[in-house]
């Protein structure tokens, strides 16, 4: 049906709130969209394999034009307008995202080419409200991109679209891309691998008991909750795998992956404090950087949850993705202070007590532990939120799981090698010496106590 455009108080509210009733329920789209002037907007990707099935369910497609121009969108003006594009990729990199530009998407040459295909919409279904079905049987196996494209200047459109995408192997349907079929074992296995580390980690404070602090309870139970996320995301891509649906298993992933991302933030920076091992105190900007951490944390999985539940094809998605890649990098960023602090901190008492003196050499193994702490940390946040992505995005669509196995793996080493370095033990380097005063490890010059050594 084409409508008009008209000016509404309520308008904007109500476009923004069916924009968010869109869900994507796993790899089975289910993208709403009202009001939207984007002239070509990606909707979603997928790797197939040869005989993968697509298949485009659209009904309730409205067009609203602006209201003096009404009469001069009939057929001759609308056909070859509004159109799907299916774009085919060797790799998972797209060519746009969205845009409001003047140019027409699907006509120009750059962007479109032999392999790929464009869906009509025909005018019965923008004048009628009627419904289109559109299966396509993949015979040339490549990374898959679906956009939108709008070439009818000064419009807006809406419409309700189911998106089913799977493969077909040895009869069965598999609803997750070629290059992620493999996931849910691999996380079964790097689950298995975190609930080895976390069983080992236990049998090591048992038996060194007398030298574990409060610290190291903290980095058991960031153990114990990876093991759960990887746990819950397995059974999540299993069901998605199969079904196309999570079957609330990405609900039990939200909140394990919410207290393990809020907990080894904070470990990580309490660490960096020194906080039980070094002091039995959090000074005031200790308290600070950890009060940002925590904000931080929390609004970075809100906006996580929003990217996971909502179609990449829905107004303000990209917003979501920005978002939380600026939270991400800001709350990095934040957790590296501290340890940049205590580097100065044991610097200056390595200078100040000078070669001969016995605090020296302990300063000195103590600031070179945390200048390794300080690379590690560096490397494990560069890797995860930097090569993850580009790997992703330029590896064949049938290697794309490496970089999900990358960025746990190098999780996995990140947690042992913390763990081993931190582990509890007589002498050690980082651990507060026998006969050591609090003032002597002072970071700051009023310390605020809030509990006493464990």
């Amino acid at each position: 049906r084409i409508g008009q455009i008209m000016a509404s108080p309520r308008a904007p509210i109500l476009g923004l709130a069916l924009a968010f009733l869109q869900a994507t329920q796993g790899l089975v789209i289910d993208l709403k969209t009202s009001d939207d002037g984007r002239s070509v907007f990606h909707i979603n990707s997928f790797g197939y394999e040869e005989n993968g099935v697509f298949n485009l369910h659209l009904k309730d497609f409205v067009l609203l034009v602006p209201s003096a121009h009404k009469n001069e969108y009939g057929k001759e003006h609308t056909e070859g307008k509004l159109v799907f594009v299916l774009q085919h990729t060797r790799s998972g990199g797209i060519r746009v995202e969205e845009g409001s530009s003047g140019t027409c998407f699907h006509t120009e040459e750059n962007n479109i080419n032999e392999k790929d295909q464009i869906i009509t919409i025909p005018f019965s279904v923008i004048a009628e409200k009627g419904t289109l079905e559109k299966t396509i049987t993949i015979s040339e196996p490549g990374s898959y991109h679906l956009y939108f494209s709008n070439c009818l200047p000064g419009t807006k459109i809406g419409f309700d679209l189911e998106l089913k995408e799977y493969n077909v192997v040895r009869g069965e349907r598999i609803y997750l891309p070629a290059g992620k079929a493999i996931l849910p074992t691999l996380y079964g296995v790097l689950c298995l691998a975190f609930m080895i580390s976390f069983l080992l980690w236990i049998f090591y404070l048992c038996k060194h008991h007398k030298h574990v602090v409060s610290i190291h309870l903290l980095m058991m139970v960031v153990v114990l909750f990876k093991a759960c996320t990887l746990f819950s995301e397995a059974f999540e891509f299993h069901w998605l795998k199969n079904t196309g649906r999570p079957h609330g298993w990405n609900i039990a992933f939200y909140i394990f992956s919410f207290l393990k991302g809020m907990l080894l933030f904070t470990v990580i920076v309490l660490i960096g404090t020194g906080w039980s091992y070094l002091k039995p105190y959090l000074t005031e900007r200790d308290k600070q950087v950890m009060l940002v951490v925590i904000v931080v944390q929390a609004m970075v999985n809100v906006a996580m949850v929003m990217l996971d539940e909502t179609s990449p094809g829905a107004i303000g998605w990209l917003t979501w993705r920005d978002l939380l890649h600026l939270l991400d990098m800001l709350c990095c960023c934040a957790i590296l202070l501290p340890i940049v602090w205590s580097i100065r901190h044991l610097s200056a008492a390595s200078e100040r007590d000078g070669p001969s003196n016995v605090k020296h050499a302990r300063d000195a193994s103590r600031l070179k532990q945390f200048r390794k702490f300080y690379l590690v940390v560096v490397s494990y946040i560069y890797i995860t939120r930097v090569v993850v992505f580009l790997l992703d995005a330029t590896l064949p669509f049938e290697y794309t799981w490496l970089a999900n196995v990358f960025s746990e793996v190098t999780a996995l080493f990140f947690y042992v090698f913390t763990g081993w370095i931190f582990r509890p033990r007589g002498r050690n380097p980082y651990l507060k010496l026998d006969g050591e005063e609090d003032d002597e490890i002072e970071m700051d010059p009023e310390p605020i106590p809030i509990g006493d050594r464990a």
